[in-house]
This record gives C-alpha cells, structure tokens and sequence, in this order.
C-alpha cells in the first residue's frame, strides 16, 4: 500500500472512531462538522470519506461487526447441523453486542431520533431476518422444528427473542452478565423452536 494510500486509511479510521466515540457517549443525532472536529480533521476531508451521515455510521457499524468477527457469524450459519446452527449464530450474535454495547444501545437509540440512520439500522435488521429465515427454513426441512410450529412462525419467535433490546434488558435491566443474557437468549431460541430429540 502506498505511503498516501495508508495515510487516507488512516484518517477514514480516524473519522470512524470519533463517530463511534461520539456516538457511545450520547444518542443525540449527530452532525457530520461535530465528528469532523472530533477526528481533528477539515471539513473537507471528511466529505471526501463520508458523503453523509448515514454514510459515516454505515462505516461505524460495519467497523464494529469487523471486530466482533461477523465472519464467524456466517460461519454458523452453514454448521450442518441446524439447531447448532441456531445456538453458534446466536453466540456470536450476542457477541458482536458485547463487543461495544453502549455503542449498540446508543445507535439503535439514535435511529429513532435521526433519520439519516435508519437505513443503516434497517440493513442490519434484514440482515438478522435473512439469518432467521435461513435457519427456520433449515430446521423445518431437517423435521426439527417445534410440533405445529412453521418456519414463518419460528422466524417469527427468534426475531422477537434475539432483538438486542431482549439482550439488553437482561444486562441493563435484571443485572445479568453478558454472558448470561446470552445464555438466557440462546435456551429460551431453542426452546421456543426446535423439537425436542
């Protein structure tokens, strides 16, 4: 990579860590002049980056879901075994949120209160969904799904289940550890939508 290549690397890292600084520390909606102060950088450096705000936090949840190691997430999708398929996605789903939860909270906080996020907000949302569709689908073609319980219908529970509001409420609300909120989360996913063996 060439020395101007990294440099530009190096301030779009920048400017994405300033936003997610910014963003843990308070769900206000945002500006793209407040987050280009806080990276130290002009105006017009960060438009050459980010052409919007929603453009930004695109690159702050995807910064976030690198961390966290999303790629082990697709990973379980293909376990062949779909109920522990189920329980792998929802490990390392859980994890990507405890890998920064007051970045999570604050984000989906954020959504609500400017626009410009939603869409980031709905595309992770679809992709959670395509996640529940393709492992209820998987369940019900291995017969493994909950007597009387369809695939819409499973997609149904494990989309309420695994919200990270569910996840939060346990943490924040009930005091649980991360570790046990996930717990929580993954037997009651189960539970609710594989048969028993």
């Amino acid at each position: 990579m060439s020395a101007r290549a990294d440099a530009m690397a190096r301030t779009r890292q920048q400017i994405i860590e300033a936003a997610a600084d910014r963003v843990r520390l308070s769900a206000e909606p945002l500006a793209l002049m407040d987050i280009a102060a806080r990276a130290a950088v002009s105006r017009a450096t960060l438009y050459r980056h980010f052409g919007s705000v929603t453009d930004l936090l695109d690159a702050v949840a995807a910064d976030l879901l690198a961390r966290a190691r999303y790629d082990q997430l697709l990973a379980a999708l293909e376990l062949p075994d779909p109920a522990d398929a189920l329980r792998q996605v929802i490990l390392v789903g859980t994890g990507i949120w405890a890998a920064d939860p007051v970045l999570v909270r604050n984000f989906t906080s954020l959504a609500a209160a400017q626009p410009e996020v939603l869409p980031v907000v709905a595309q992770r949302e679809r992709g959670r969904l395509a996640a529940m569709e393709r492992l209820a689908a998987r369940l019900g073609q291995a017969g493994r799904l909950r007597s009387g319980l369809t695939p819409d219908g499973a997609v149904d529970l494990l989309l309420v289940i695994t919200a990270f509001a569910a996840w939060d409420e346990l943490v924040v609300s009930r005091n649980r550890t991360e570790a046990e909120a996930t717990a929580i989360i993954t037997d009651l996913a189960i539970t609710a939508v594989v048969a028993a063996p």
